[in-house]
């Protein structure tokens, strides 16, 4: 038996959506002519909401979203929590590919670890929780560069020097544009041996809802185990896992 949905929830949550990128404040007309709800319905939701803090009334008749909505985004995005929410898909990825997988967050600087997940085979390296790791010369890295937006990207080049790592590296600009065109187009970014040598790995995103990057998932292995073919293979159980994620954290699209 299905567990029962509380339409009061529903409502609240129907009327807290209204709001969106043009829309910043909203009435009780709003709430009526947008959801079909009474007058009274409309403002008695709309007063509860106030009251728990999910909504601020600087005027009279007017409302918009309140604090206490920022303090549970801070709490959600929250590399800790998201952290937490990945682990056990990183555990499902290192057992189905039999290599290492780990997560990643983008400061505009450096992609960082925030969660890693080991096989029995798997190659170790510094893929150690709090790790940050050269955006340009990493598969996590070139996934969130190739989407990340033209403004912060050119921020990134222009704060931070190409330097050659192994004799892989892309060191020229042009040449790592071109790279993360192919990327965005692609939906993943690989990274044959230009950190580390002997080192190759296959990265996804993690989009919100709204088409936002929010994390980097990826699988490494030495470089003899992952092969043309094998990485296709890897590359299709990431984009499983990845999907999963997706689903356990913005629902089913």
């Amino acid at each position: 038996m299905a567990t029962p949905v509380n339409n009061s929830v529903v409502k609240s949550f129907a009327i807290l959506d209204i709001f969106d990128d043009h829309r910043d404040e909203i009435t009780t007309l709003d709430v009526v002519t947008r959801l079909g709800f009474n007058t009274v319905t409309a403002h008695r939701f709309l007063k509860t909401l106030v009251h728990v803090g999910a909504l601020i009334s600087p005027h009279k008749g007017v409302y918009r979203l309140g604090f206490k909505l920022v303090d549970y985004g801070v709490q959600a995005n929250s590399s800790k929590q998201l952290a937490f929410l990945l682990q056990p898909f990183l555990n499902a990825l290192a057992a189905q590919t039999n290599e290492g997988a780990m997560a990643t967050v983008f400061d505009g600087s450096a992609v960082t670890c925030i969660a890693t997940a080991y096989s029995d085979q798997a190659f170790v390296f510094n893929a150690r929780v709090g790790a940050r790791h050269e955006a340009y010369a990493t598969a996590n890295g070139k996934i969130w560069l190739a989407n990340i937006g033209p403004d912060r990207l050119e921020s990134y080049l222009v704060s931070n020097e190409l330097l050659p790592l192994s004799e892989n590296t892309l060191t020229d600009r042009e040449a790592l544009l071109n790279e993360l065109e192919k990327v965005r187009n692609a939906g993943y970014a690989t990274n044959h041996s230009e950190r580390e040598t002997g080192l190759h790995a296959i990265a996804v995103p993690v989009f919100s809802r709204t088409g936002e990057m929010v994390a980097g998932v990826s699988v490494f292995a030495p470089a003899q185990r992952m092969d043309p073919e094998n990485e296709k293979n890897i590359l299709e159980i990431l984009m499983g896992i990845v999907k999963r994620v997706q689903s356990a954290l913005y629902g089913a699209s």
